[in-house]
């Protein structure tokens, strides 16, 4: 487990060996992060975190056989010792939610940047610093994650002034600012 001082010990997960290859060279400028390994798919992502212990995954999507949907799903019901914090890193916008749902910190888009990696990596640090106790998990939606230029915007439920709402298109009104969301019909309903 990291402390403020003790370098992230990270997994990548992709099956694409050039976004590897890509990753570690974002990963090694990373101040904070220790490469322990990499993963070409799914099921041996688990046996990596089970026998290495990362406190972070950078885990890919779209794998054959066991996705990374998947596997944060396995991550999310094993009990016994603190799973690994996740950031998604994918080429696919349309999974954001489903991925928030389960405690991902962040959502990269692919080509990912070396600031926006710093970003998400920082976030990893300060959900760490600060211990949170245990609560049940909300039944109620607390935040929107939409799509705004290259990048998910976070929006909380709180800061929505009011949603306009068509087919499967809302519309976010947030002060001066408004941001269209395509949902599918059920995709909030838990």
């Amino acid at each position: 487990m990291a402390d403020n001082h003790t370098p992230l010990r990270t997994l990548i997960v992709d099956d694409e060996p050039l976004a590897i290859e890509r990753m570690q060279i974002l990963c090694a400028d990373q101040q904070g992060l220790t490469l322990v390994g990499t993963a070409a798919d799914g099921a041996a992502a688990l046996r990596m975190i089970e026998s290495l212990s990362p406190d972070l995954v950078l885990l890919d999507i779209a794998m054959p056989e066991l996705d990374g949907m998947a596997v944060a799903k396995s991550l999310s019901r094993h009990d016994g010792g603190r799973a690994p914090a996740i950031i998604f890193v994918t080429a696919f916008d349309s999974f954001a939610i489903e991925a928030f749902d389960l405690a991902a910190v962040d959502y990269l888009l692919k080509p990912v940047s070396a600031d926006r990696l710093g970003r998400a990596v920082e976030r990893v640090v300060q959900r760490r610093r600060v211990a949170e106790p245990a609560s049940p998990p909300s039944t109620h939606v607390e935040e929107f994650w939409v799509p705004h230029r290259s990048e998910l915007v976070r929006i909380a439920a709180i800061d929505i002034d009011r949603i306009d709402a068509a087919r499967d298109y809302m519309r976010l009104h947030v002060g001066n600012r408004s941001y269209l969301l395509h949902q599918p019909i059920g995709a909030l309903e838990a």
